[in-house]
């Protein structure tokens, strides 16, 4: 059976999720919204600086975006807020604004038509305005269920670092842990100083290492709410173009080694839970080499230190948007496979 899903925003991450999907069966991209002009879009489709060009012919017009002769609606500027999912036949929105919304904001999509909506983004800190589940895969997607309307793919530096700590915590117990991502930059960031109200988010992004606060320790202690108060985060934006890593450092309450920890994560990536999300890297890479990967968590075996007995260090690399977005896909998976098996119990409507 087929899910039709709908993407909101079209920057990196719906470009991302748009290559993923076009060309599948079992999904279908059926509307895609954004709020800029459509010549543009169209010419980023087709040149992507970090993806490359797109691999069939593509274009957008009249409203609509064709591609391997499929006419998919495309709504722009004013028309990309005046949505019906339901006369889309949109099963799925897939929020890719990048933005954080409230809940209120994500309902909307709901009252238009859509049966559920995946937030490609953190969700806000106000627990009030949460969606119904935060989604790390291999840590809490057990949690899913059929009648979840509305969950967050939490961020990709949380997709990289929540395994290895759960890995690392259940091997060797974690008593303090900080971590720092170091990133490329984004779109967020500014080519030349210009004044802002984060005075560091101003500064030019391809000349410098830009420090910034993150949102991720927050989000990494929602999912393992052992980390509380044991946890710390904070991110580098630096001058490349894709390819980021998470330097983490814990304090075990059992001793370790660079052996052992190094043995712990190989064992685990190559389980069922984490096959499709950790690699096990032995080769010495660079960032450049994880970019279009599709794993959440590159680890660096090679970079694993100790300072004593019970002090380690990892490092995990992704590509911040290429991984992530395939979470987001399995996600839209894992809902249709939960619907099927809810059709299929005894005593369910045919």
């Amino acid at each position: 059976m087929t899910t039709t899903v709908g993407l909101v925003g079209f920057g990196r991450i719906g470009k991302n999720l748009f290559r993923l999907l076009y060309n599948r069966d079992d999904i279908r991209v059926g509307a895609i919204a954004d709020l800029d002009d459509p010549a543009g879009l169209e010419y980023l489709l087709r040149f992507d600086t970090v993806l490359g060009r797109f691999p069939d012919v593509v274009s957008i017009k009249d409203g609509n975006l064709y591609v391997v002769g499929r006419q998919i609606p495309f709504l722009t500027g004013p028309r990309a807020d005046d949505l019906n999912w339901k006369d889309l036949g949109v099963d799925i929105v897939l929020e890719a604004t990048a933005r954080s919304r409230a809940r209120k904001d994500l309902e909307w999509h709901l009252t238009a038509g859509a049966k559920r909506v995946i937030s490609l983004a953190p969700p806000p800190p106000d627990a009030a305005d949460a969606p119904d589940l935060m989604v790390v895969a291999g840590v809490n997607d057990d949690k899913l269920e059929g009648r979840h309307r509305i969950v967050s793919n939490a961020s990709s530096t949380v997709h990289c670092v929540a395994p290895i700590v759960k890995i690392l915590h259940e091997a060797f117990g974690i008593e303090r842990a900080i971590f720092t991502t170091v990133h490329s930059y984004t779109a967020h960031h500014r080519l030349a100083d210009v004044p802002d109200e984060d005075k560091r988010l101003g500064r030019a992004a391809a000349e410098n290492i830009i420090p910034q606060t993150s949102r991720s320790p927050r989000m990494v202690i929602e999912l393992i709410p052992e980390m509380k108060g044991k946890l710390s985060g904070y991110a580098m934006n630096v001058p490349v173009r894709n390819g980021s890593a998470v330097d983490l450092v814990c304090w075990f309450g059992k001793k370790v080694t660079p052996v052992a920890i190094n043995e712990v994560v190989r064992t685990a990536a190559a389980s069922e839970r984490w096959r499709r999300i950790i690699q096990f890297e032995e080769a010495p890479i660079v960032s450049m080499d994880v970019a279009l990967s599709s794993f959440s968590s590159i680890f660096d075996s090679l970079a694993t230190m100790a300072i004593g007995e019970r002090l380690g260090k990892t490092v995990s690399w992704y590509d911040s948007g290429f991984g992530f977005v395939h979470r987001a896909v399995e996600l839209v998976q894992r809902f249709a496979a939960l619907d099927s098996a809810s059709r299929s119990a005894p005593g369910s409507p045919s």
